[in-house]
C-alpha cells in the first residue's frame, strides 16, 4: 500500500451536529491523495456514531471512551501519519474547496516553508456567516507574510495570529521541533507556531481555507472566566522559554532595533538581550514579561562572566537591579499614591472611602487581582 502524500487529522469531542460537514469537507477536496485519521476524545453525545458512519476507505477511525485532551488525541494522530505532509482540521469547523491542493503546491514548490496556513471566514452554529467586523477579533488571522525573525517579533508582541484548523505543517518539522504541549489547554497551537519559527520559514494564504466555528461558551478559546485566567497561566509557561534556542542571527533579525548594544550578539551578550526585551512595554503581557525578564537578570548576575559583562556594557549591577525590582511592578495589583490604593476604573470599588491599602480586605484585595486579571485577559484575547 503505497503511503499518502498528506496525512488529515481530526481530533473529535461532543459535536455530533457540525463533525459530518467537517468530514465532508475534507471528502470533497479536489486533491485526492490522503489518509483521514480521525480520533474521538470520549464524547458523551453522538459523535462517535455519526463518524461512523462515513464508509469512504481513506478514512480510519479510532474511538476512545476517555476524554484525556485535545492535544494528545493530535499527538497521537501525527504519530499515526504516513504523509508527508500534515493537516489539522477541528471537529466543528470546515474546509474551503481547494484548501489541500493549494497548500500541498505550496509546500512542494518552497523547501524552505515548513508550515502553511490560511485566512478563515467565521460562522455562527447554524452555519451563518458572521461578519468579521461584528468581532472584535475578526482579522486577526488575516496575516501579511512576514521573515521568520518579523514572526517571532509578532508573536512576542501580540501572541498568537495563526489559524490552527487551517494548517499544513511538514511531518519531518514536527520530527525536529516536537508535538504538542498537553499540558496547555489553550495554547498549545500558539506555543507550536513559537517553536516552529525558530526551526523554519511560514507562508499565509490570503485567501479563506476555513469556515471556523463560533460557538460562545464551547470554543476551547471562548471568552469565559476559566479561559481568560488559563491563557494568562499560559502565556508565562510559554514566555519562559520565548527565546530559548533562538541564534543571533534570528534574534538581531526580529528585535535588533531593540537591542541595548548595537551589533550582533556574542553567546554572553545574546542572553542578556534576550532578558532586557522582556522588560519593554507590552500592551496586555507587559507585567507578566518583567517578571520573566527579572527572574532571568537575576540568574545571570550570578554568573561571574554575565555580571563581568552586565556591569561593563550595559552599566547593570546589583544596584541597578534593585532599582529594576523597585520599578517593574509586575506583582502590583493595581497603582498607588504613597500607600493609598488607587483603582482603575473597572475596579472603583471605595474611591470615595479612600482607605489605606492596608484597610482592604482579603475578600476585596482579592477581587482586584481577578479584575485586573480579567481586564488583561480581554486585552489579549481582543474580546
Amino acid at each position: 500500500m503505497s503511503e499518502p502524500l498528506v496525512s488529515v487529522v481530526m481530533g473529535t469531542y461532543n459535536h455530533e451536529h457540525f463533525v459530518h460537514e467537517s468530514i465532508q469537507s475534507v471528502l470533497a477536496q479536489d486533491f485526492p491523495d490522503f489518509e483521514f485519521l480521525i480520533s474521538d476524545d470520549g464524547s458523551s453525545d453522538g459523535t462517535a456514531r455519526v463518524i461512523a458512519e462515513h464508509m469512504d476507505p481513506r478514512i480510519s477511525f479510532r474511538p476512545h471512551t476517555v476524554n484525556r485532551g485535545a492535544a494528545l488525541v493530535f499527538n497521537e494522530l501525527i504519530q499515526m501519519a504516513r504523509g508527508r505532509y500534515v493537516a489539522i482540521i477541528n471537529s466543528d469547523d470546515a474546509w474551503m474547496p481547494g484548501k489541500l491542493s493549494e497548500q500541498v503546491q505550496v509546500l512542494e514548490q518552497n523547501p524552505g516553508i515548513g508550515a502553511v496556513f490560511g485566512r478563515a471566514e467565521f460562522v455562527d452554529r447554524d452555519g451563518q456567516a458572521i461578519d468579521k467586523s461584528a468581532l472584535s477579533f475578526g482579522r486577526v488571522f488575516d496575516q501579511p507574510n512576514r521573515t521568520r525573525g518579523e514572526w517571532l517579533r509578532q508573536f512576542f508582541w501580540r501572541g498568537n495570529c495563526l489559524c490552527h484548523p487551517s494548517v499544513m505543517i511538514r511531518r519531518s518539522v514536527y520530527d525536529s521541533v516536537g508535538l504538542y504541549d498537553n499540558r496547555l489547554r489553550q495554547l498549545p497551537d500558539f506555543d507550536m507556531w513559537v517553536r516552529v519559527i525558530k526551526a523554519t520559514g511560514i507562508h499565509v494564504s490570503k485567501r479563506n481555507m476555513v469556515r471556523f466555528r463560533i460557538l460562545p461558551g464551547e470554543n476551547a478559546s471562548s471568552d469565559t472566566y476559566t479561559n481568560r485566567v488559563r491563557t494568562l497561566n499560559e502565556h508565562l509557561f510559554i514566555a519562559l522559554g520565548f527565546f530559548d534556542n533562538v541564534s543571533a542571527e534570528l534574534l538581531h533579525e526580529g528585535f535588533g532595533d531593540y537591542f541595548r548594544r548595537p551589533g550582533m550578539p556574542d553567546d554572553i551578550t545574546l542572553g542578556i538581550e534576550k532578558a532586557f526585551l522582556y522588560m519593554h512595554p507590552v500592551q496586555t503581557l507587559e507585567h507578566m514579561y518583567k517578571i520573566v525578564g527579572m527572574m532571568k537578570l537575576r540568574e545571570m548576575l550570578s554568573s561571574a562572566d554575565h555580571r563581568r559583562v552586565l556591569s561593563a556594557e550595559y552599566d547593570f549591577d546589583d544596584r541597578a537591579f534593585h532599582r529594576l525590582e523597585a520599578e517593574a511592578d509586575g506583582l502590583q495589583p493595581a497603582p498607588r499614591q504613597g500607600n493609598i490604593y488607587v483603582p482603575p476604573p473597572e475596579e472603583q470599588f471605595d474611591r470615595r472611602s479612600g482607605r489605606d491599602i492596608s484597610e482592604v480586605t482579603t475578600r476585596e484585595l482579592a477581587r482586584i487581582i481577578m479584575g485586573r486579571l480579567m481586564t488583561r485577559a480581554r486585552m489579549l484575547t481582543g474580546r
